[in-house]
């Protein structure tokens, strides 16, 4: 087989919104562990909410580094020790939590739980009881309220790894803009639909800081050259890394712009392809 490293999207990819991996796609995860193809989780989530899915995989030791925060995070999974991060700097998310609560938005600022005793500072702007329902209800991570994100450690604040908040569709692509123009080239600023949870999004990290630059970095780690590396993908959050790695793979739901940007749709969903990947189809 061609491919040492498959790198696989959780939420639309390997899970559904009962956060749930199906038996096919399990097996034929276990399949290519067996085969001796590495697998890689790579996420959205943070390390709490990520590594009950990887426990589902069932995956043989050494495992490798789960990708997390959409990239500004890579973790061992089995100890959730941090080994390389990407914070966003902290005047830099001092102000664009506040640029959330002036449009009347409660930001959450994910940081690492492996360095801190806690996964998620919510400030009190908007609805925040919305927010923890809609949001923290269905995970099951440590959550602390602030007044500002400036209040959270004082002048020993955490480095932040992704700010978002929770918006309504329509108000939610004109706040993106705003604020991609406001942040230009300071942050990577994504308006997103979160299908397993039912909301939409918009987030922000550190410039750099996505799952193609974090997926380099395990496959250095692992010797593995890109040419050699599969990433499986549904949004736009997963774009480049689909563009970066050898074999790029969307899902059949995923939006234009990442179908667009991959080398192959798995039509027959994740399964299928992993078998028809151990089984050679797409060494050539």
């Amino acid at each position: 087989m061609k491919y040492r490293l498959l790198a696989l999207d959780v939420d639309g990819t390997l899970v559904g919104p009962d956060n749930v991996v199906s038996p096919k796609v399990a097996e034929a995860v276990s399949a290519a562990d067996r085969a001796c193809l590495e697998v890689c989780v790579a996420t959205g989530r943070s390390y709490g909410e990520a590594v009950p899915i990887w426990r589902q995989l069932g995956l043989k030791a050494p495992c490798q580094a789960m990708i997390l925060i959409g990239g500004a995070l890579v973790s061992e999974p089995d100890t959730g020790r941090s080994l390389y991060h990407k914070p966003i700097p902290h005047e830099t998310a001092v102000q664009f939590a506040d640029a959330l609560g002036e449009a009347g938005y409660c930001a959450m600022a994910i940081v690492d739980a492996w360095r801190h005793d806690v996964e998620y500072f919510l400030t009190e702007a908007g609805d925040v009881d919305e927010i923890e329902r809609q949001w923290f209800s269905r995970m099951d991570v440590k959550m602390r309220r602030v007044r500002r994100l400036a209040d959270a450690g004082g002048s020993d604040m955490p480095d932040v790894l992704r700010i978002s908040t929770v918006v309504e569709a329509g108000p939610g692509r004109r706040l993106a803009e705003s604020l991609r123009r406001r942040f230009d080239g300071a942050l990577g600023v994504h308006f997103i639909l979160a299908p397993n949870y039912g909301i939409t999004i918009v987030e922000a990290h550190a410039a750099g800081a996505d799952k193609s630059t974090a997926l380099r970095y395990v496959a250095q780690a692992a010797r593995t050259p890109p040419a050699r590396v599969v990433a499986v993908g549904d949004d736009i959050n997963d774009i480049a890394m689909l563009r970066g790695a050898g074999l790029g793979v969307a899902m059949p739901g995923a939006p234009e712009s990442v179908l667009a940007a991959a080398d192959h749709v798995a039509e027959g969903g994740l399964a299928r392809f992993v078998h028809e990947l151990i089984d050679g189809r797409f060494d050539s």
